[in-house]
């Protein structure tokens, strides 16, 4: 859709979906956009890793009003098992709200009755490829996570929000989890049904007790090691009085390149009683092998006749 959204537009649509949206939305669209959830309207919205910064869209802006923000991250499996890139993460304990597990008919029937059971993280197994992480407030509920085995650890991918006019609003981190590449890896079709069958029916109710206290954890920032490796310096010695400019202590002269110490080295030629002179090319000079000849050992063999 390239044209400009409106009211009109929206008015018979039962499901708005944007997958990976690379445009920005103007503010009378994300008005409409609002409008049309708070009416009972159903909108799906999927973007990837790198988040808004990638796509170079502001779709945050819609949906941190509904307590929903896609981070400027990726999501990457720690340890290598079937799938040979690391940003196809595959996500086998991920589950926050068991009744995803039962919608897609991972549960034996009658364990739901049991208030005392819980949720059953490994009861789907799939695959979350070059996604982003999630930040989920309440009245949105986080249903999906990234598990224990990649990193971002156990940060939302998948969240529901329903408003108070049936309206109901899905947000997933990656958009190629439902592509042809990946739709039939793993579970990824089971939970493409249960996300459909929440957005257009009243089939699924999320367990309330696992939206109220889902299984995540604080969302924490990774240094770039592979960019600390190449700035390697001295540790800097105690000292019991500290500088009140800490950038003091850096001496970013030494990254630095300027011909101000070329008189310097041209003084050391005089020193060293080295002549100035331009530099000269040399001519290589190759080893040349003898041309080399076959060697061929021949034996002779005689025979002595015995009378």
């Amino acid at each position: 859709m390239k044209h400009e959204l409106t009211a009109k537009k929206l008015k018979d649509v039962k499901l708005l979906i944007t997958a990976g949206p690379r445009e920005k939305f103007t503010a009378s669209e994300l008005e409409v956009l609002k409008h049309y959830l708070d009416g009972g309207g159903n909108v799906l919205v999927m973007l990837g890793e790198g988040g808004e910064i990638k796509y170079d869209t502001n779709i945050n802006f819609l949906l941190e009003e509904f307590g929903i923000l896609v981070n400027n991250d990726a999501v990457v499996r720690n340890v290598y098992y079937k799938y040979f890139h690391p940003k196809e993460a595959l996500v086998s304990n991920g589950v926050l709200n068991r009744e995803i597990s039962r919608a897609a008919g991972k549960v034996v029937t009658g364990i739901m009755e049991d208030e005392h059971v819980g949720n059953n993280a490994q009861a789907l197994t799939f695959v979350y490829p070059y996604g982003a992480t999630l930040n989920v407030m309440k009245p949105a509920m986080p249903v999906l996570s990234t598990g224990s085995d990649c990193f971002p650890l156990n940060r939302p991918v998948l969240a529901f929000y329903q408003g108070k006019e049936a309206g109901k609003l899905v947000v997933l981190g990656s958009c190629h989890m439902f592509s042809d590449q990946y739709i039939d890896k793993e579970e990824n079709s089971k939970i493409m049904d249960v996300m459909l069958q929440w957005l257009m029916t009243d089939n699924i109710q999320l367990n309330q007790i696992d939206a109220e206290h889902p299984e995540i954890t604080d969302y924490t920032m990774l240094p770039d090691t592979g960019f600390l490796s190449e700035q390697l310096r001295v540790c800097l010695p105690e000292d019991d009085v500290e500088p009140r400019d800490f950038t003091s202590l850096f001496d970013m002269s030494l990254l630095n390149f300027s011909p101000d110490t070329s008189p310097q080295v041209i003084s050391a030629y005089k020193q060293l009683r080295v002549r100035v002179e331009p530099l000269e090319r040399i001519t290589p000079q190759f080893e040349i092998l003898p041309e080399l000849e076959p060697a061929v050992q021949s034996k002779t063999m005689s025979c002595s006749q015995t009378s």
